[in-house]
């Protein structure tokens, strides 16, 4: 009974985890400007256009700025990084504070909520 119970566990997150229109995944980055490692976020569309309304990170115990610096039209200018329109296979990269010990991300998005712990 243990190990069928066990098996229902593992083949329900899998397909959940099948069935998510996005890619959650965490990568350590290296600042080679200022000399020190950070963690980020990577979020990967994987249906043809889904909205990303919300990203929280441990629960709102880890800020990160909601804007980034981009190059457009030949200038560096600040872009809102969310919320944004994903077509399939465009990543959204948050970037965190060194001091952010990653623990689960919630994302909200047009197609569902889906959260992640590591």
């Amino acid at each position: 009974m243990k190990k069928f119970i066990f098996n229902l566990i593992v083949f329900t997150s899998f397909v959940f985890a099948q069935n998510a229109p996005i890619r959650i995944s965490a990568q350590q980055a290296y600042n080679s400007a200022w000399h020190y490692y950070y963690p980020k976020i990577i979020i990967t569309s994987i249906v043809d256009k889904i909205k990303i309304k919300q990203v929280i990170v441990n629960k709102g115990n880890c800020r990160f700025s909601n804007n980034d610096i981009g190059y457009i039209s030949g200038r560096f200018r600040p872009i809102r990084l969310i919320p944004r329109t994903l077509k399939y296979g465009e990543d959204l990269e948050i970037r965190l504070k060194s001091s952010c010990h990653l623990l689960r991300v919630d994302v909200k998005t047009s197609q569902g909520d889906w959260t992640i712990e590591y």
